[in-house]
């Protein structure tokens, strides 16, 4: 009886090592919260998460010694990923879920409203800790980014984004809008502005449309008005989330000429996820007191898109997702 017992509780303890394992570097259900993967990925549904792709992370909190040594495959373009949110390093304690550096921006007096409102403290948060996200790859380490009047570029080329879903102003008549409708199976809920109807739709949207597509118009924001939201948060530069870039995003042990007119691109992502800290002194960048012209990368970095475009907070409004922010691609959606 005794020793039933004893291989009981060895074969118990056996079943909790492996799903630990499994849950740690092979596969997790995580449930999504959030509307900006709509249409592919709805509010409140259950994903699963392949973490043997890029591969089980290690020393993710610490970028000298983050490694992935076992490489099922590696990440591409259209893969959607989970991972870390890099914006949250620092977090409100009563408002974990909401950005610190956004509400930082849309509030000049928010270290009076952490008191007055009772948000609490500012707390830093480890990469493991920070809440999670899930998005798509629109853009790989060694590419260069940039949106031209909405048209996702990538090294000079326009990429087309089959499942984005963008928004478009209906032009035709009243008449037609139920007959658009039904050709879209009555799936797609019309937003009412004022006179304007608006209609959110992605590229199979579109074909399904037919002759009827032509009583859309695509709803862009014209280049050089600046979006003071907009990576990286330079007015000057005057982009916004229809027009930006371009921004090239670097290699794991690439080298690149550091300029204080690209710093701004590059500051957080060496400061922060690289914990190497930076001054600048008139023309010239020091690192660790160093005076320096060229930096070598730690880390990958990758741009991420929701595909419900307008309704996304993605790298658009924060920046690059270093890859110890990586947990995994989602491989199956219930």
């Amino acid at each position: 009886m005794k020793r039933n017992l004893i291989k009981l509780a060895l074969w118990l303890l056996l079943g909790v090592l492996i799903s630990d394992l499994v849950y740690r570097y092979g596969f997790e259900l995580l449930k999504v919260p959030t509307s900006s993967m709509e249409n592919t990925i709805e509010p409140g549904q259950y994903v699963l998460v392949n973490k043997l792709i890029p591969g089980p992370r290690f020393y993710a909190n610490d970028p000298d010694k983050y490694n992935r040594p076992y490489r099922y495959k590696d990440l591409k373009y259209g893969d959607i990923i989970v991972f870390n949110f890099p914006d949250a390093d620092t977090i409100i304690a009563n408002k974990p879920g909401e950005s610190y550096y956004l509400l930082r921006r849309q509030h000049p007096n928010l270290d009076s409203l952490l008191i007055t409102e009772g948000w609490g403290d500012l707390q830093s948060t480890e990469v493991t800790q920070r809440p999670r996200m899930v998005k798509r790859i629109t853009a790989l380490p060694g590419d260069t980014v940039q949106i031209e009047r909405g048209t996702l570029m990538i090294n000079g080329q326009g990429k087309s984004e089959e499942h984005a879903c963008l928004t478009y102003l209906w032009t035709g008549q009243d008449q037609d809008l139920p007959r658009a409708l039904a050709r879209l199976n009555n799936e797609v809920e019309p937003l009412i502005e004022g006179n304007k109807t608006y209609l959110r739709l992605n590229n199979q949207d579109l074909e399904r449309l037919g002759d009827l597509s032509t009583h859309l118009k695509r709803e862009i924001l014209s280049p050089g008005i600046p979006d003071a939201y907009i990576f990286p948060f330079m007015r000057s530069w005057l982009w916004n989330a229809d027009n930006l870039g371009p921004i090239y995003l670097p290699r794991q042990g690439e080298t690149i000429e550091l300029t204080p007119q690209n710093l701004p691109i590059y500051r957080r992502m060496i400061e922060v996820f690289e914990q190497t800290p930076l001054e600048v002194k008139g023309n010239y960048i020091f690192a660790n007191q160093i005076p320096i012209s060229k930096y070598t990368f730690k880390l990958s970095y990758y741009w991420v898109h929701g595909d419900n475009r307008p309704r996304s907070f993605d790298s658009r409004y924060w920046g690059p997702v270093p890859e110890n922010h990586i947990v995994g691609v989602v491989k199956y959606r219930k």
